[in-house]
């Protein structure tokens, strides 16, 4: 029987170490499953957490979800490998354990071991061959300073000259100050917090609450189980007991984000936290309805990365608000500086990889990056890493094993010399047989992956999306410093090039009237808009298309046409709430039919007449669809008052709230102006194309 007890001694000493320090440690324990399971059954360490599917673990829990695991606290974890290499709940269960803990990752020393967790990374109809995230990940963790191997026995301890560490509050404290000037000082000052995780940002506002005990205030979160620690910490300052999923404690209270915009309930303070995780154009309601207001958002957390979201958002705070302040907590406070389970697991899941462009004169080279290169390249991985999600609203913990793993996905880039300017990700979709497709056109399967090929497929009734082969980028970005230079565009094209086997080349995305104008002008069709808005943006879903062979031009048209004509009709219920701006992007690229001489005649005896939304409706409706065009060269207020009352028919009162007009009065000489500019247009355009 395997004599564990040196191995023992070597985790009490470390232990001891980490406990004085204020610190907690990575180790790696590798063997075959039976010695790892072995070894930590007879572990007698209090509070420790077991993540594992495989019931020879004692006590082990196997959450499906991420968020089961977040927001707790244990002395020490042991991740089981053998389960699982997810990337998600492993980064996620390093952030439970406390200082002076350890967390203990058991992983098999066989290089063709098959990890379970592979199957969420694959396409339907793909298979991985090799695990280059595992690659990289045992290479990297051959450097850890604490490995127990199965037959390599420690007789010596490494000691870590642990030092009695003081976890800094000072900026915490500062923090604290700042939210409660913004609750007594002037209105419409926002603040905004940005932390990496454990950095004490849910207490301080915990705290804060505390302090400001004449104040009423309202706790935003896109779930209550998010918002406990503020609880938490409210509970224990006014030294009171804290019941479970707690909504309301003395002056602080607990309230959804829809129930913000919906109900509107009054307050004196309202902090929003993780603020990344709700719907800009849902804060930016927000914004209006609540004159004192407290963002807190994690740049660098086991969720996943909100740095996108931080940057976007802020730029837009900036512009509205010069009285902004913003906090940046970055000294941790549930465990010393320093930590090296902190700094192991950031390291091995890029989760703070910083972009860093560099000014150059130099040409735009395009290339293919195959994975080996990736993980041979540590610094060309970690900016590709950095730049999506500068990119990107929220960056999930798994996407690095998606980048590294699924075998549909490609990765080009475009440089100036060591300097990336831009990534393009791109799925190749498709390949599947005729039985499977006919199964997805009747709703019997649904495939993993091949996202847009689906969708396509169900929307047509045709195999030939399935059965052939299609691009989809899954994500474009460009160096923020270099937007508006073409460069997305230019490495659009070299993507294209190198996509001679298939078919169509498309793009989903969440729909802005910027983002559509850019597909568009790089010759992809809209043939679909979402029903439900994203979670992250509040934005539609658009899929756009392009043929990229001679015989897929004619269904390209047709798909392009049928979405025009369910548009026309879709604007007056679930699509009229879309951004004007939106609606006359889509409109912008629509060519022109021809109206009867009638139609001509009847719009010259109404427009001649006394001018009234009500019996001009119809008529302008059924004008404006034959020619979208004659909108292009109005100005933006005429615009914004066609569209919103005659394409998605909203009612007056919001169109007069909407444009700022100071009444019925005002809105009905700018409604006659408006249709008069209109016509006139129309009138010139349509005797040009006689």
């Amino acid at each position: 029987m395997q004599d564990f007890k040196p191995y023992n001694d070597y985790l009490s000493m470390l232990i001891t170490e980490l406990t004085i320090a204020k610190h907690r440690q990575l180790i790696v324990v590798q063997g075959d499953a039976t010695w790892c399971y072995a070894f930590a059954n007879q572990l007698s360490l209090p509070n420790t957490y077991v993540f594992s599917s495989c019931h020879q673990l004692k006590n082990s829990v196997f959450p499906k979800h991420v968020h089961q695991i977040l927001g707790q606290e244990f002395q020490h974890a042991i991740f089981d490998g053998f389960s699982g290499l997810y990337a998600d709940k492993l980064a996620a269960l390093a952030g439970t354990v406390k200082a002076g803990g350890v967390f203990i990752l058991l992983l098999p020393n066989d290089p063709t071991w098959v990890d379970p967790a592979l199957e969420n990374v694959t396409s339907f109809g793909q298979t991985i061959t090799h695990s280059f995230f595992n690659e990289r990940l045992t290479t990297l963790l051959e450097s850890q300073t604490h490995i127990f191997k199965q037959h390599i026995t420690p007789t010596t301890y490494q000691t870590i000259h642990p030092h009695h560490a003081l976890i800094d509050f000072s900026q915490q404290q500062a923090c604290i100050e700042q939210i409660i000037k913004t609750a007594q000082g002037r209105a419409h000052r926002p603040l905004v917090i940005s932390a990496d995780r454990g950095r004490g940002k849910s207490a301080a506002l915990g705290l804060a609450a505390a302090a400001l005990k004449d104040k009423k205030i309202l706790l935003c979160a896109t779930q209550v189980k998010a918002v406990q620690t503020t609880f938490k910490h409210l509970a224990e300052q006014l030294n009171v007991p804290l019941q479970a999923n707690c909504k309301q404690l003395a002056n602080l209270s607990y309230s959804a984000p829809d129930n913000l915009l919906n109900e509107k309930p009054q307050c004196d303070l309202l902090f929003i936290d993780e603020a990344a995780a709700i719907p800009v154009p849902m804060l930016m309601q927000i914004l209006h309805s609540y004159p004192r207001i407290v963002f807190a958002s994690t740049m660098v957390g086991y969720e996943g990365n909100g740095r996108g979201y931080t940057l976007r958002f802020l730029h837009y705070l900036r512009s509205q608000f010069k009285s902004l302040k913003t906090i940046n907590l970055d000294a941790p406070i549930r465990f010393a500086k320093h930590d090296p389970l902190e700094y192991a697991i950031r390291d091995l899941l890029l989760l703070d990889a910083q972009y860093n462009q560099v000014a150059s004169s130099l040409p735009l080279q395009f290339e293919q990056v195959s994975k080996e290169r990736l993980i041979r390249d540590e610094l060309l991985l970690s900016q590709v890493m950095a730049l999506l999600a500068l990119a990107h609203y929220q960056t999930s913990v798994s996407d690095l094993r998606q980048l590294l793993d699924a075998p549909e996905l490609h990765l080009f880039i475009c440089r100036q010399a060591e300097n990336l300017q831009a990534v393009c990700l791109v799925a190749i979709e498709g390949g599947l047989s005729q039985d499977i497709a006919e199964q997805v056109i009747t709703g019997e399967r649904r495939p993993q992956g091949h996202l847009m090929a689906q969708t396509l497929t169900q929307l047509t009734h045709d195999t030939q999306w399935l059965t052939g082969h299609s691009a989809r980028v899954v994500r474009i970005a460009v160096a923020p410093e270099s937007h508006q230079q073409g460069i997305g565009s230019a490495l659009l094209d070299f993507c294209q090039q190198q996509l001679s086997t298939c078919d169509f080349f498309g793009a989903s995305f969440g729909a802005n009237a910027s983002l559509v104008r850019f597909w568009k002008t790089n010759g992809f069709r809209l043939v679909k808009l979402g029903f439900n808005r994203d979670k992250a943006t509040a934005e539609h879903a658009a899929l756009v298309i392009k043929p990229l062979k001679t015989q897929s031009k004619a269904v390209t048209e047709q798909l392009k046409e049928e979405f025009k004509q369910d548009l026309s009709v879709q604007l007056f219920g679930h699509f009229n709430s879309l951004p004007w701006q939106l609606v006359d992007e889509l409109l912008s690229g629509y060519s022109t039919i021809g109206c009867s001489s009638e139609m001509l005649n009847r719009a010259d005896r109404l427009l001649n007449n006394d001018v009234t939304l009500f019996k001009l409706q119809p008529l302008l409706w059924q004008l404006i669809w034959h020619m979208p065009i004659s909108l292009n060269l109005l100005d933006q207020d005429t615009k914004m008052i066609l569209i919103r009352l005659v394409l998605q028919q909203i009612d007056v009162k919001s169109v007069i709230d909407e444009a700022h007009f100071t009444g019925k009065k005002e809105f009905d000489i700018r409604f006659k102006k408006a249709v008069h500019d209109w016509y006139a247009q129309f009138t010139l355009l349509n005797k040009s194309n006689r």
